[in-house]
């Protein structure tokens, strides 16, 4: 039997405010799995891990164009809520998209170092 060469994807975003992005994650439910000056590690049950490094000259903008942030999600009506009280900005309302496999919602959130985060499931 062969065994998995490959077990987990951990991005690892740079960002010029380290504090508020972690404290943006912690706000939408994610817990802090690493704590370190320049580097922070963030997670969500077993299934979502990924770092946040601390760079003074990232240019956010420049990636953003290339990169999109997806988190799945089992209710983007939930996390919309979670955004709305936490008054986080939400760039992109509740859209659905129709696919052969079905309905997909999303929404999108800008994160404080200007990441565009996207949340897609069901409603």
């Amino acid at each position: 039997m062969k065994t998995k060469l490959y077990t987990m994807l951990i991005p690892i975003l740079k960002v010029k405010d380290l504090d508020a992005e972690v404290a943006f994650y912690l706000s939408l439910g994610f817990e802090l799995s690493y704590d370190d000056e320049d580097f922070k590690a963030i997670k969500y049950s077993d299934g979502i891990e990924f770092g946040l490094s601390r760079k003074s000259d990232v240019n956010v903008e420049g990636v953003s164009q290339h990169f999109t942030w997806q988190i799945a999600v089992n209710s983007v009506q939930e996390v919309l809520d979670i955004c709305l009280e936490k008054n986080l900005e939400v760039v992109q309302d509740l859209k659905k998209y129709t696919y052969d496999f079905g309905d997909v919602c999303t929404i999108t959130v800008k994160s404080p170092n200007g990441y565009d985060v996207v949340f897609e499931g069901d409603l």
